[in-house]
């Protein structure tokens, strides 16, 4: 299957596990995406389950900034031995929410042989995102 064939099988999948009830509340707590299914990480994980892991599917959903869904699927489908310290840099300085910088330190970058390195790099960092994705891959280390 190509990557666009998945990425459509895997929105139609957003779709059927959309909660409106949980969107609805992220929406008004002031999620950044300007759409949100609602979904929760045991749906997230099922769906993941369905791929192998890829750089290229994992990049077309991190890219998606205006999904919350495509964000977090993106954590689960990236391939940690294709990952290095350059990409996953980039990763961390580009989380959008706390809720990002959580589940891509549990799902990835607690993985990669610098790990340490990378969260030093990003408690660094001045902008309180980054640096709270350093507290959340330390906090994933332990």
């Amino acid at each position: 299957m190509t990557t666009s064939e998945n990425i459509k099988e895997i929105k139609h999948s957003f779709l059927a596990f959309r909660n409106g009830i949980v969107s609805d509340t992220l929406r008004k707590a002031g999620m950044p995406y300007g759409i949100i299914f609602g979904l929760q990480l045991p749906q997230l994980a099922e769906i993941a389950r369905r791929y192998d892991k890829s750089v290229g599917l994992a990049d077309t959903l991190w890219n998606d900034t205006n999904v919350r869904e495509s964000r977090l699927l993106a954590c689960y489908l990236y391939p940690a031995e294709e990952i290095d310290y350059e990409k996953a840099h980039s990763l961390a300085t580009s989380v959008l929410t706390v809720e990002e910088a959580d589940i891509l330190s549990f799902r990835l970058l607690r993985y990669l042989p610098f790990a340490t390195r990378l969260a030093d790099d990003l408690l660094g960092n001045d902008n309180n995102l980054y640096s709270y994705c350093g507290k959340a891959l330390y906090r994933n280390l332990a």
